[in-house]
C-alpha cells in the first residue's frame, strides 16, 4: 500500500503472511481454504493481478487482510458457517448479499450474512481488512445480549455506516485489534481468558451496534430497574476489575441482561459499565504510580491495574490525566 506522499506503508498483519501470488487460480484455491469455495475471475484489465493475503486465527474469530491488485468478480454463494465483515482501506467494492446491494468504500463497510447469496466486484485498487466470525458464536452472543435463548437466526443489515456513533466506536476497536495483532500483542493464546474477553467484546459490540433482525428486541423499553442490579454489578466489578472481563460477564454476575445493565449504569452514573471498568483501572493505576508501589515499573503497574497492552495503557492514561505514567511518577508528592 502506498500513501499519498509516495511512502511505502506496511500492510496489516504483515507478520502473518498466508500467500502472495500472480496466479488467479492459486489465489482462488488459497483464499477458499480459509473461507469457502468460490468463483473468482478478472472483472476487467485494470491493474495487474497480484493477490496478497495475511491472516491470524483466533478461537472463533480470524483477522484477515486481502487485496487482488486487479478488478475481480467474486461469487462465493452462501458462506454457510461464518459472518464476514469487510472494511475497505482503499478502493471500493460492489457487494450483493441477498437482495441488498452496497457500494462499499472506506466509509461504508459490509457484513455478509452466511445464509444469503453473495456476489462482489472489487476495484483494482481495493484493499480490505476482514473479520471472519463463526456463525454459531454470533448466535450464542446474540442470545446472551438479548436475554432470549430462542434466537435461532440472525441477519444484519449488510451496510455498515462507519460514521454512526456506536458503530464508529466498534470500528475503532477493530482497527486497534488489527494494530495489536500486527504488533504481536494479541491472538497469541486463543485458549486464554484474555482472548475469550477480546472475542466476546468484538462480537457483542457488533450485535449491539449494527442494525439486525434482533435490533427490535434491543430497542424495547426497559422497565423500572431495581437499584440492586446496579449495586450487584459495581460490587462484582470492584472485586475483579483487574481481570479480563466483558459486558456479558458483568451482566451475568448482576443477574440481568447486558442491555438492562447499560441502562442501569447510564441512569445511576452516566457512563456505560465498560467505561466504568476503564475508569476504575486507570484510577487504580494512578494510585499505584503516585505511591510508588514497591518500586514497580510502569509496565508492571499497567498489568496490575488490568491493562494488558502497554502502549494503549499509556495513551489512555495521558488522555485521562494529561500526563504520561512516567511523568506521574516523577512529579508525585506521595513518594
Amino acid at each position: 500500500m502506498v500513501s499519498e506522499i509516495g511512502l511505502r506503508i506496511e500492510r496489516p498483519l504483515a507478520r502473518y503472511r498466508c500467500f502472495e501470488t500472480l496466479e488467479l487460480d492459486q489465489a482462488r484455491e488459497l483464499v477458499g481454504q480459509h473461507f469457502c469455495s468460490h468463483f473468482l475471475d478478472l472483472g476487467s484489465r485494470d491493474g495487474v493481478f497480484h493477490a496478497c493475503k495475511n491472516r491470524v486465527q483466533g478461537s472463533r474469530i480470524s483477522l484477515n487482510y486481502l487485496r487482488y491488485g486487479a478488478e475481480v468478480i467474486i461469487e462465493p454463494g452462501e458462506l454457510t458457517n461464518f459472518f464476514l465483515v469487510q472494511i475497505p482501506l482503499v478502493g471500493q467494492a460492489e457487494v450483493e448479499n441477498g437482495r441488498t446491494r452496497v457500494i462499499s468504500n472506506p466509509g461504508i463497510a459490509t457484513i455478509l450474512n452466511p445464509d444469503l447469496q453473495t456476489s462482489m466486484r472489487w476495484s483494482s485498487d481495493c484493499e480490505q481488512i476482514l473479520v471472519q466470525i463463526d456463525r454459531a458464536y454470533v448466535l450464542e452472543i446474540a442470545r446472551q445480549v438479548t436475554g432470549l435463548g430462542n434466537v435461532e437466526t440472525l441477519r444484519f443489515d449488510p451496510a455498515l455506516d462507519l460514521t454512526r456513533p456506536g458503530l464508529g466506536n466498534w470500528i475503532r476497536q477493530v482497527r486497534g485489534l488489527f494494530d495489536a495483532a500486527g504488533a504481536g500483542e494479541v491472538f497469541l493464546a486463543p485458549d486464554s481468558e484474555q482472548h475469550r474477553v477480546l472475542e466476546e467484546s468484538v462480537v457483542a459490540g457488533l450485535v449491539m451496534a449494527q442494525p439486525s433482525s434482533v435490533s427490535a428486541l434491543l430497542d424495547m423499553p426497559v422497565g423500572d430497574i431495581p437499584p440492586a442490579v446496579f449495586r450487584r454489578a459495581v460490587r462484582c466489578i470492584s472485586e475483579c476489575f483487574t481481570d479480563p472481563i466483558t459486558l456479558i460477564d458483568i451482566a451475568r454476575w448482576a443477574n440481568t441482561t447486558p442491555r438492562t445493565l447499560q441502562f442501569a449504569f447510564k441512569r445511576e452514573i452516566g457512563v456505560s459499565p465498560m467505561q466504568y471498568v476503564r475508569e476504575l483501572r486507570l484510577g487504580y493505576a494512578r494510585h499505584l504510580l503516585l505511591t510508588g508501589k514497591d518500586g514497580l515499573s510502569v509496565g508492571d503497574i499497567a498489568e496490575l491495574s488490568g491493562h494488558r497492552h502497554f502502549g494503549r495503557f499509556s495513551t489512555a492514561y495521558k488522555s485521562r490525566f494529561g500526563e504520561s505514567p512516567s511523568e506521574t511518577i516523577r512529579g508525585s508528592r506521595f513518594t
